[in-house]
């Protein structure tokens, strides 16, 4: 009975904190910027409306390094998002908390 309990005392003890840090936002690297979060999937481009470099994931952090592009309603930020922070890109700003 005891070794039973420490068995799942163990697995709780290592299930548990990896459940958190799971859950919690992840953030951009602290490049300089400002630092928004990401309110829906959104693709990376190279330019705006230009090819997408890959998908960022929604409520995870963005790096907007505090470039834009706005042409009529139509406004881009430029910056990378946490899933690789050494990728630069650009995204719609209405897809941002910035």
């Amino acid at each position: 009975m005891k070794r039973r309990l420490l068995h799942a005392l163990a697995i709780a003890i290592v299930v548990v904190p990896g459940t958190a840090v799971a859950a919690s936002p992840a953030s951009a690297s602290d490049a300089p910027g400002y630092l928004c979060n990401l309110t829906q999937n959104t693709w990376l481009r190279a330019a705006p409306h230009s090819h997408v470099l890959r998908t960022l994931t929604a409520g995870r952090g963005f790096r907007w390094h505090g470039q834009g592009w706005s042409e009529d309603n139509d406004t881009w930020i430029y910056g990378h998002g946490a899933e690789d922070p050494s990728m630069d890109g650009w995204v719609p700003a209405s897809n941002t908390t910035c």
